[in-house]
């Protein structure tokens, strides 16, 4: 089984690695924010910041939020359970994503429901 403190301190640097993903994003914002030249750069500039807003907004703060949940689980009988099946969450699996919520099976069931819905 991981140690407690290696899984705290990987999700600690995943975190950290995110909050400066976010940071860089914010910077490349507030360069698109200068005076623009040409109706075509402010296109190109404006198709850009939508791409950054979803990666911010999206994927980061999902990423941030599962880590800090996962913080908060750590060292408790939460932390390795499926949220949804509430089977241990395989080791492997806790080792490639040490913010895994759900095992990978109820993952991807999810994964698919969300997909048909669309």
């Amino acid at each position: 089984m991981l140690l407690v403190d290696d899984i705290r301190k990987k999700l600690f640097t995943q975190r950290r690695d995110l909050f400066r993903q976010v940071a860089q994003t914010e910077e490349e914002l507030r360069w698109f924010q200068s005076d623009i030249e040409s109706e075509v750069e402010e296109r190109g500039q404006e198709e850009t910041m939508v791409r950054l807003l979803d990666r911010l907004d999206g994927r980061a703060k999902a990423e941030i939020e599962a880590i800090d949940g996962a913080l908060l689980k750590l060292g408790t009988e939460q932390y390795g359970r499926c949220e949804q099946c509430r089977k241990a969450i395989p080791q492997s699996r806790l080792e490639a994503v040490p913010a895994a919520a759900k095992c990978l099976a109820c993952e991807q069931a999810g994964e698919t429901q969300a997909a048909l819905r669309k």
